[in-house]
């Protein structure tokens, strides 16, 4: 289990440039373009699950988000494209951009080949006022799924074996920064994917930036104490020219109520 500690904003796409100059300048490395699918799976309704474990404890249902890094080679790209940065800048904004295939999605959610999806579940991130912190503080726990056998061995197979089904599924395809002190910026644009193939990009008009660091064990207080001072000082750089702020906690809680 890691604590992940990060800040959130937003910039329109013609400050892309800007922004990407300005964190190439801070960093000294040039972006990396990514691009990953994230599933989202939520407890099986078929089944009766009790909200009280054994020793009449609460138990709270969660989702579960399995990802996984995909090639560029899986979107409707312009063959003439260059695998760079500026290819964020090419990305169309209507909705229905053409770029996911919902069917190549389908095919890699079936595929047996069940290597290097990436399983996590996190804690809602703890309350501003219950941590004195001025930045969000989540436990995310993750582990890999490796390999499965069997003639059924894809990913929703897998998942329906442990009484969860799919919820919804998007894709990310952005840049990301290294910096000092494990700092990583990601400069993202998010389509929601469904099996209409009417793809809609979520985050038309503009890209979601993402600043966070991981910190190994939660009980690393100086460590939490130090990186929390790198992401504020980052803040403090930005600002008035990206708000680099605490999201609201509700939208990152992944537990599901009681009447699913």
């Amino acid at each position: 289990m890691v604590q992940q500690l990060s800040l959130f904003g937003a910039i329109d796409d013609d400050s892309y440039s800007l922004f990407v100059s300005t964190i190439t300048t801070l960093s000294g490395n040039p972006p990396i373009l990514f691009a990953r699918l994230s599933t989202i799976w939520k407890p099986n309704p078929e089944y009766e699950i009790n909200n009280t474990n054994s020793k009449n404890q609460l138990v709270e249902k969660a989702r579960i988000n399995v990802s996984k890094t995909l090639s560029l080679n899986s979107f409707n790209l312009p063959e003439s494209e260059i695998m760079d940065y500026n290819l964020l800048k090419t990305l169309p904004n209507d909705e229905n951009t053409g770029i996911i295939d919902s069917s190549r999605i389908n095919e890699i959610l079936q595929s047996k080949d069940l290597s290097a999806w990436s399983f996590a579940i996190s804690d809602i991130p703890a309350s501003a006022s219950s941590n004195n912190r001025k930045v969000s503080v989540q436990n995310i726990s993750e582990t890999v799924l490796l390999s499965s056998t069997g003639s059924s061995s894809n990913l929703t197979h897998f998942m329906n074996e442990l009484a969860y089904v799919s919820e919804f599924k998007y894709v990310t395809i952005g840049i990301k920064f290294n910096l000092k002190h494990n700092l990583i910026i990601e400069l993202q644009k998010i389509w929601n994917v469904n099996d209409e193939n009417s793809n809609t990009q979520i985050t038309k008009g503009g890209f979601l930036i993402k600043a966070f660091i991981n910190v190994a064990k939660a009980t690393d207080v100086d460590k939490i104490n130090h990186n929390e001072s790198v992401l504020l000082n980052l803040q403090k750089e930005l600002q008035g020219y990206v708000n680099l702020s605490i999201p609201d906690r509700s939208s990152m809680d992944s537990r599901m109520a009681y009447d699913i």
